[in-house]
């Protein structure tokens, strides 16, 4: 897989010099630069005011005021706005207004260059943007930007909930990377060893600044930002999300789709991925408990669902979204044949699978890493019931085809 072409990569307090310079060298002559009302006062009208100075014609897209969700409403509220002479969009915002001007641009056949505004995720140099579809959350890859400008002072006056949900999106990858070394020994999906030891010193350097993350040094928060970029540029180089997508992300995202469904603020993505991560490490910690002994008698003793009531439970937990998901799952039409195939190769892998798994902090010790940088760490704190909190490690692993460690669980025969 090539290496990703995105340059140049600025983090720094000369990032809008430098988008200006890069504008004056570059063949653009006219550009959209997208934004909503907070990120347009952060940052949206300077990165215009850069672009005009530069020579080219600016048109400001700024979203109209209320939540801004990455769904059908607002992608049309930004194509409405668009001109066929577009030769250049600029996203000046966080990961949704990114997410949602790379699929814009993308379908129109033209670059954008992103200017992130808080610390936040690490889709900005990433190729999928997460799009909240007919209710369901999806991604679908588009592109990465051309360059990225991230100006350190718009960072770090960021609202503290955002980069401390970018701190949580990055623990997240602590059981991601331990699901993809799952699903690569149960289901033979494609591993990448140089991408996930990247991956990897991400977390570390996070984890070792978490305390300047946390008080928001310009230090810390450019190391944040740095390693957010890195796992993008993972992504970009994977050709997909799963060196940081796991069964984390996938709680998080059947969180966010029930509070919309539901009317409620969708909370921050990196919010809900910290939170998830102490259930999956919690998860782990029940799989690094058994023994080899009776492994084979275990699995045998568990019966996994039939295809009816599979697709009953993904109707109770989906309802009018629900058919789209059972259309797309690899995982519902398991004969005794696939199942028998599963478990043996549990068996065969059990000492690999146990290493994974013990590799995995313990929750609470997950949990105190997200305290260090004041991230929430419990349904609670979202403001998420224990029912909504149950439900999503049941049914939140129907939204990707990926075999991951709620998967592996099932066949073990471990309920929330």
């Amino acid at each position: 897989m090539p290496m990703a072409e995105i340059n140049p990569i600025v983090v720094s307090d000369s990032a809008y010099d430098e988008l200006e310079q890069y504008l004056r060298d570059s063949a653009f002559t006219n550009c959209a630069v997208v934004s909503d009302q907070q990120t347009h006062a952060a940052a949206g009208a300077e990165v215009a005011a850069r672009a005009r100075a530069a020579g080219l014609a600016v048109r400001d897209i700024v979203l109209e005021p209320g939540e801004v969700v990455a769904d059908e409403v607002r992608l049309i509220e930004i194509l409405r706005q668009t001109n066929p002479d577009d030769e250049l969009f600029i996203a000046a915002g966080s990961g949704t207004i990114t997410d949602m001007t790379r699929f814009v641009s993308f379908k129109l056949g033209v670059p954008f260059v992103s200017c992130p505004t808080a610390a936040s995720v690490d889709g900005f140099t990433s190729i999928g943007a997460p799009l909240v579809l007919k209710g369901i959350k999806q991604t679908l890859i588009s592109q990465p930007p051309l360059a990225m400008f991230a100006h350190t002072h718009v960072l770090c006056e960021a609202p503290p909930e955002m980069t401390a949900a970018g701190y949580g999106d990055i623990i997240g990858k602590i059981t991601s990377l331990a699901d993809w070394k799952i699903g690569r020994l149960l289901w033979n999906e494609p591993y990448d060893e140089s991408i996930a030891e990247r991956t990897q010193r991400a977390i570390d350097a996070c984890v070792k600044h978490r305390h300047e993350i946390g008080t928001r040094t310009a230090a810390g928060v450019e190391i944040l930002m740095h390693a957010l970029v890195e796992s993008g540029l993972c992504l970009v180089d994977f050709g997909e999300s799963r060196p940081a997508s796991g069964a984390e992300h996938h709680l998080s995202h059947f969180w966010e789709m029930q509070l919309l469904r539901d009317g409620r603020p969708a909370i921050l993505h990196g919010a809900k991925v910290g939170v998830a991560t102490v259930m999956i490490a919690q998860l782990y910690e029940r799989i690094a408990a058994i023994p080899r002994e009776g492994l084979a008698e275990r699995l045998a003793g568990v019966h996994l669902p039939s295809r009816s009531s599979e697709k009953d439970a993904i109707h109770s937990a989906y309802g009018s979204y629900a058919e789209q998901l059972v259309q797309g799952s690899e995982f519902i039409d398991f004969d005794q044949e696939k199942v028998r195939e599963v478990r043996e190769l549990i068996v065969k892998q059990w000492s690999e699978i146990h290493d994974i798994a013990a590799a995995v902090p313990k929750a609470r010790e997950v949990a105190e890493l997200l305290r260090d940088a004041d991230a929430p760490t419990t349904a609670s704190d979202l403001g998420l019931s224990a029912e909504l909190e149950n439900a999503a490690y049941r049914y939140a692993h129907y939204l990707r085809n990926r075999f991951t460690s709620v998967k592996l669980a099932r066949f073990l025969g471990i309920h929330s």
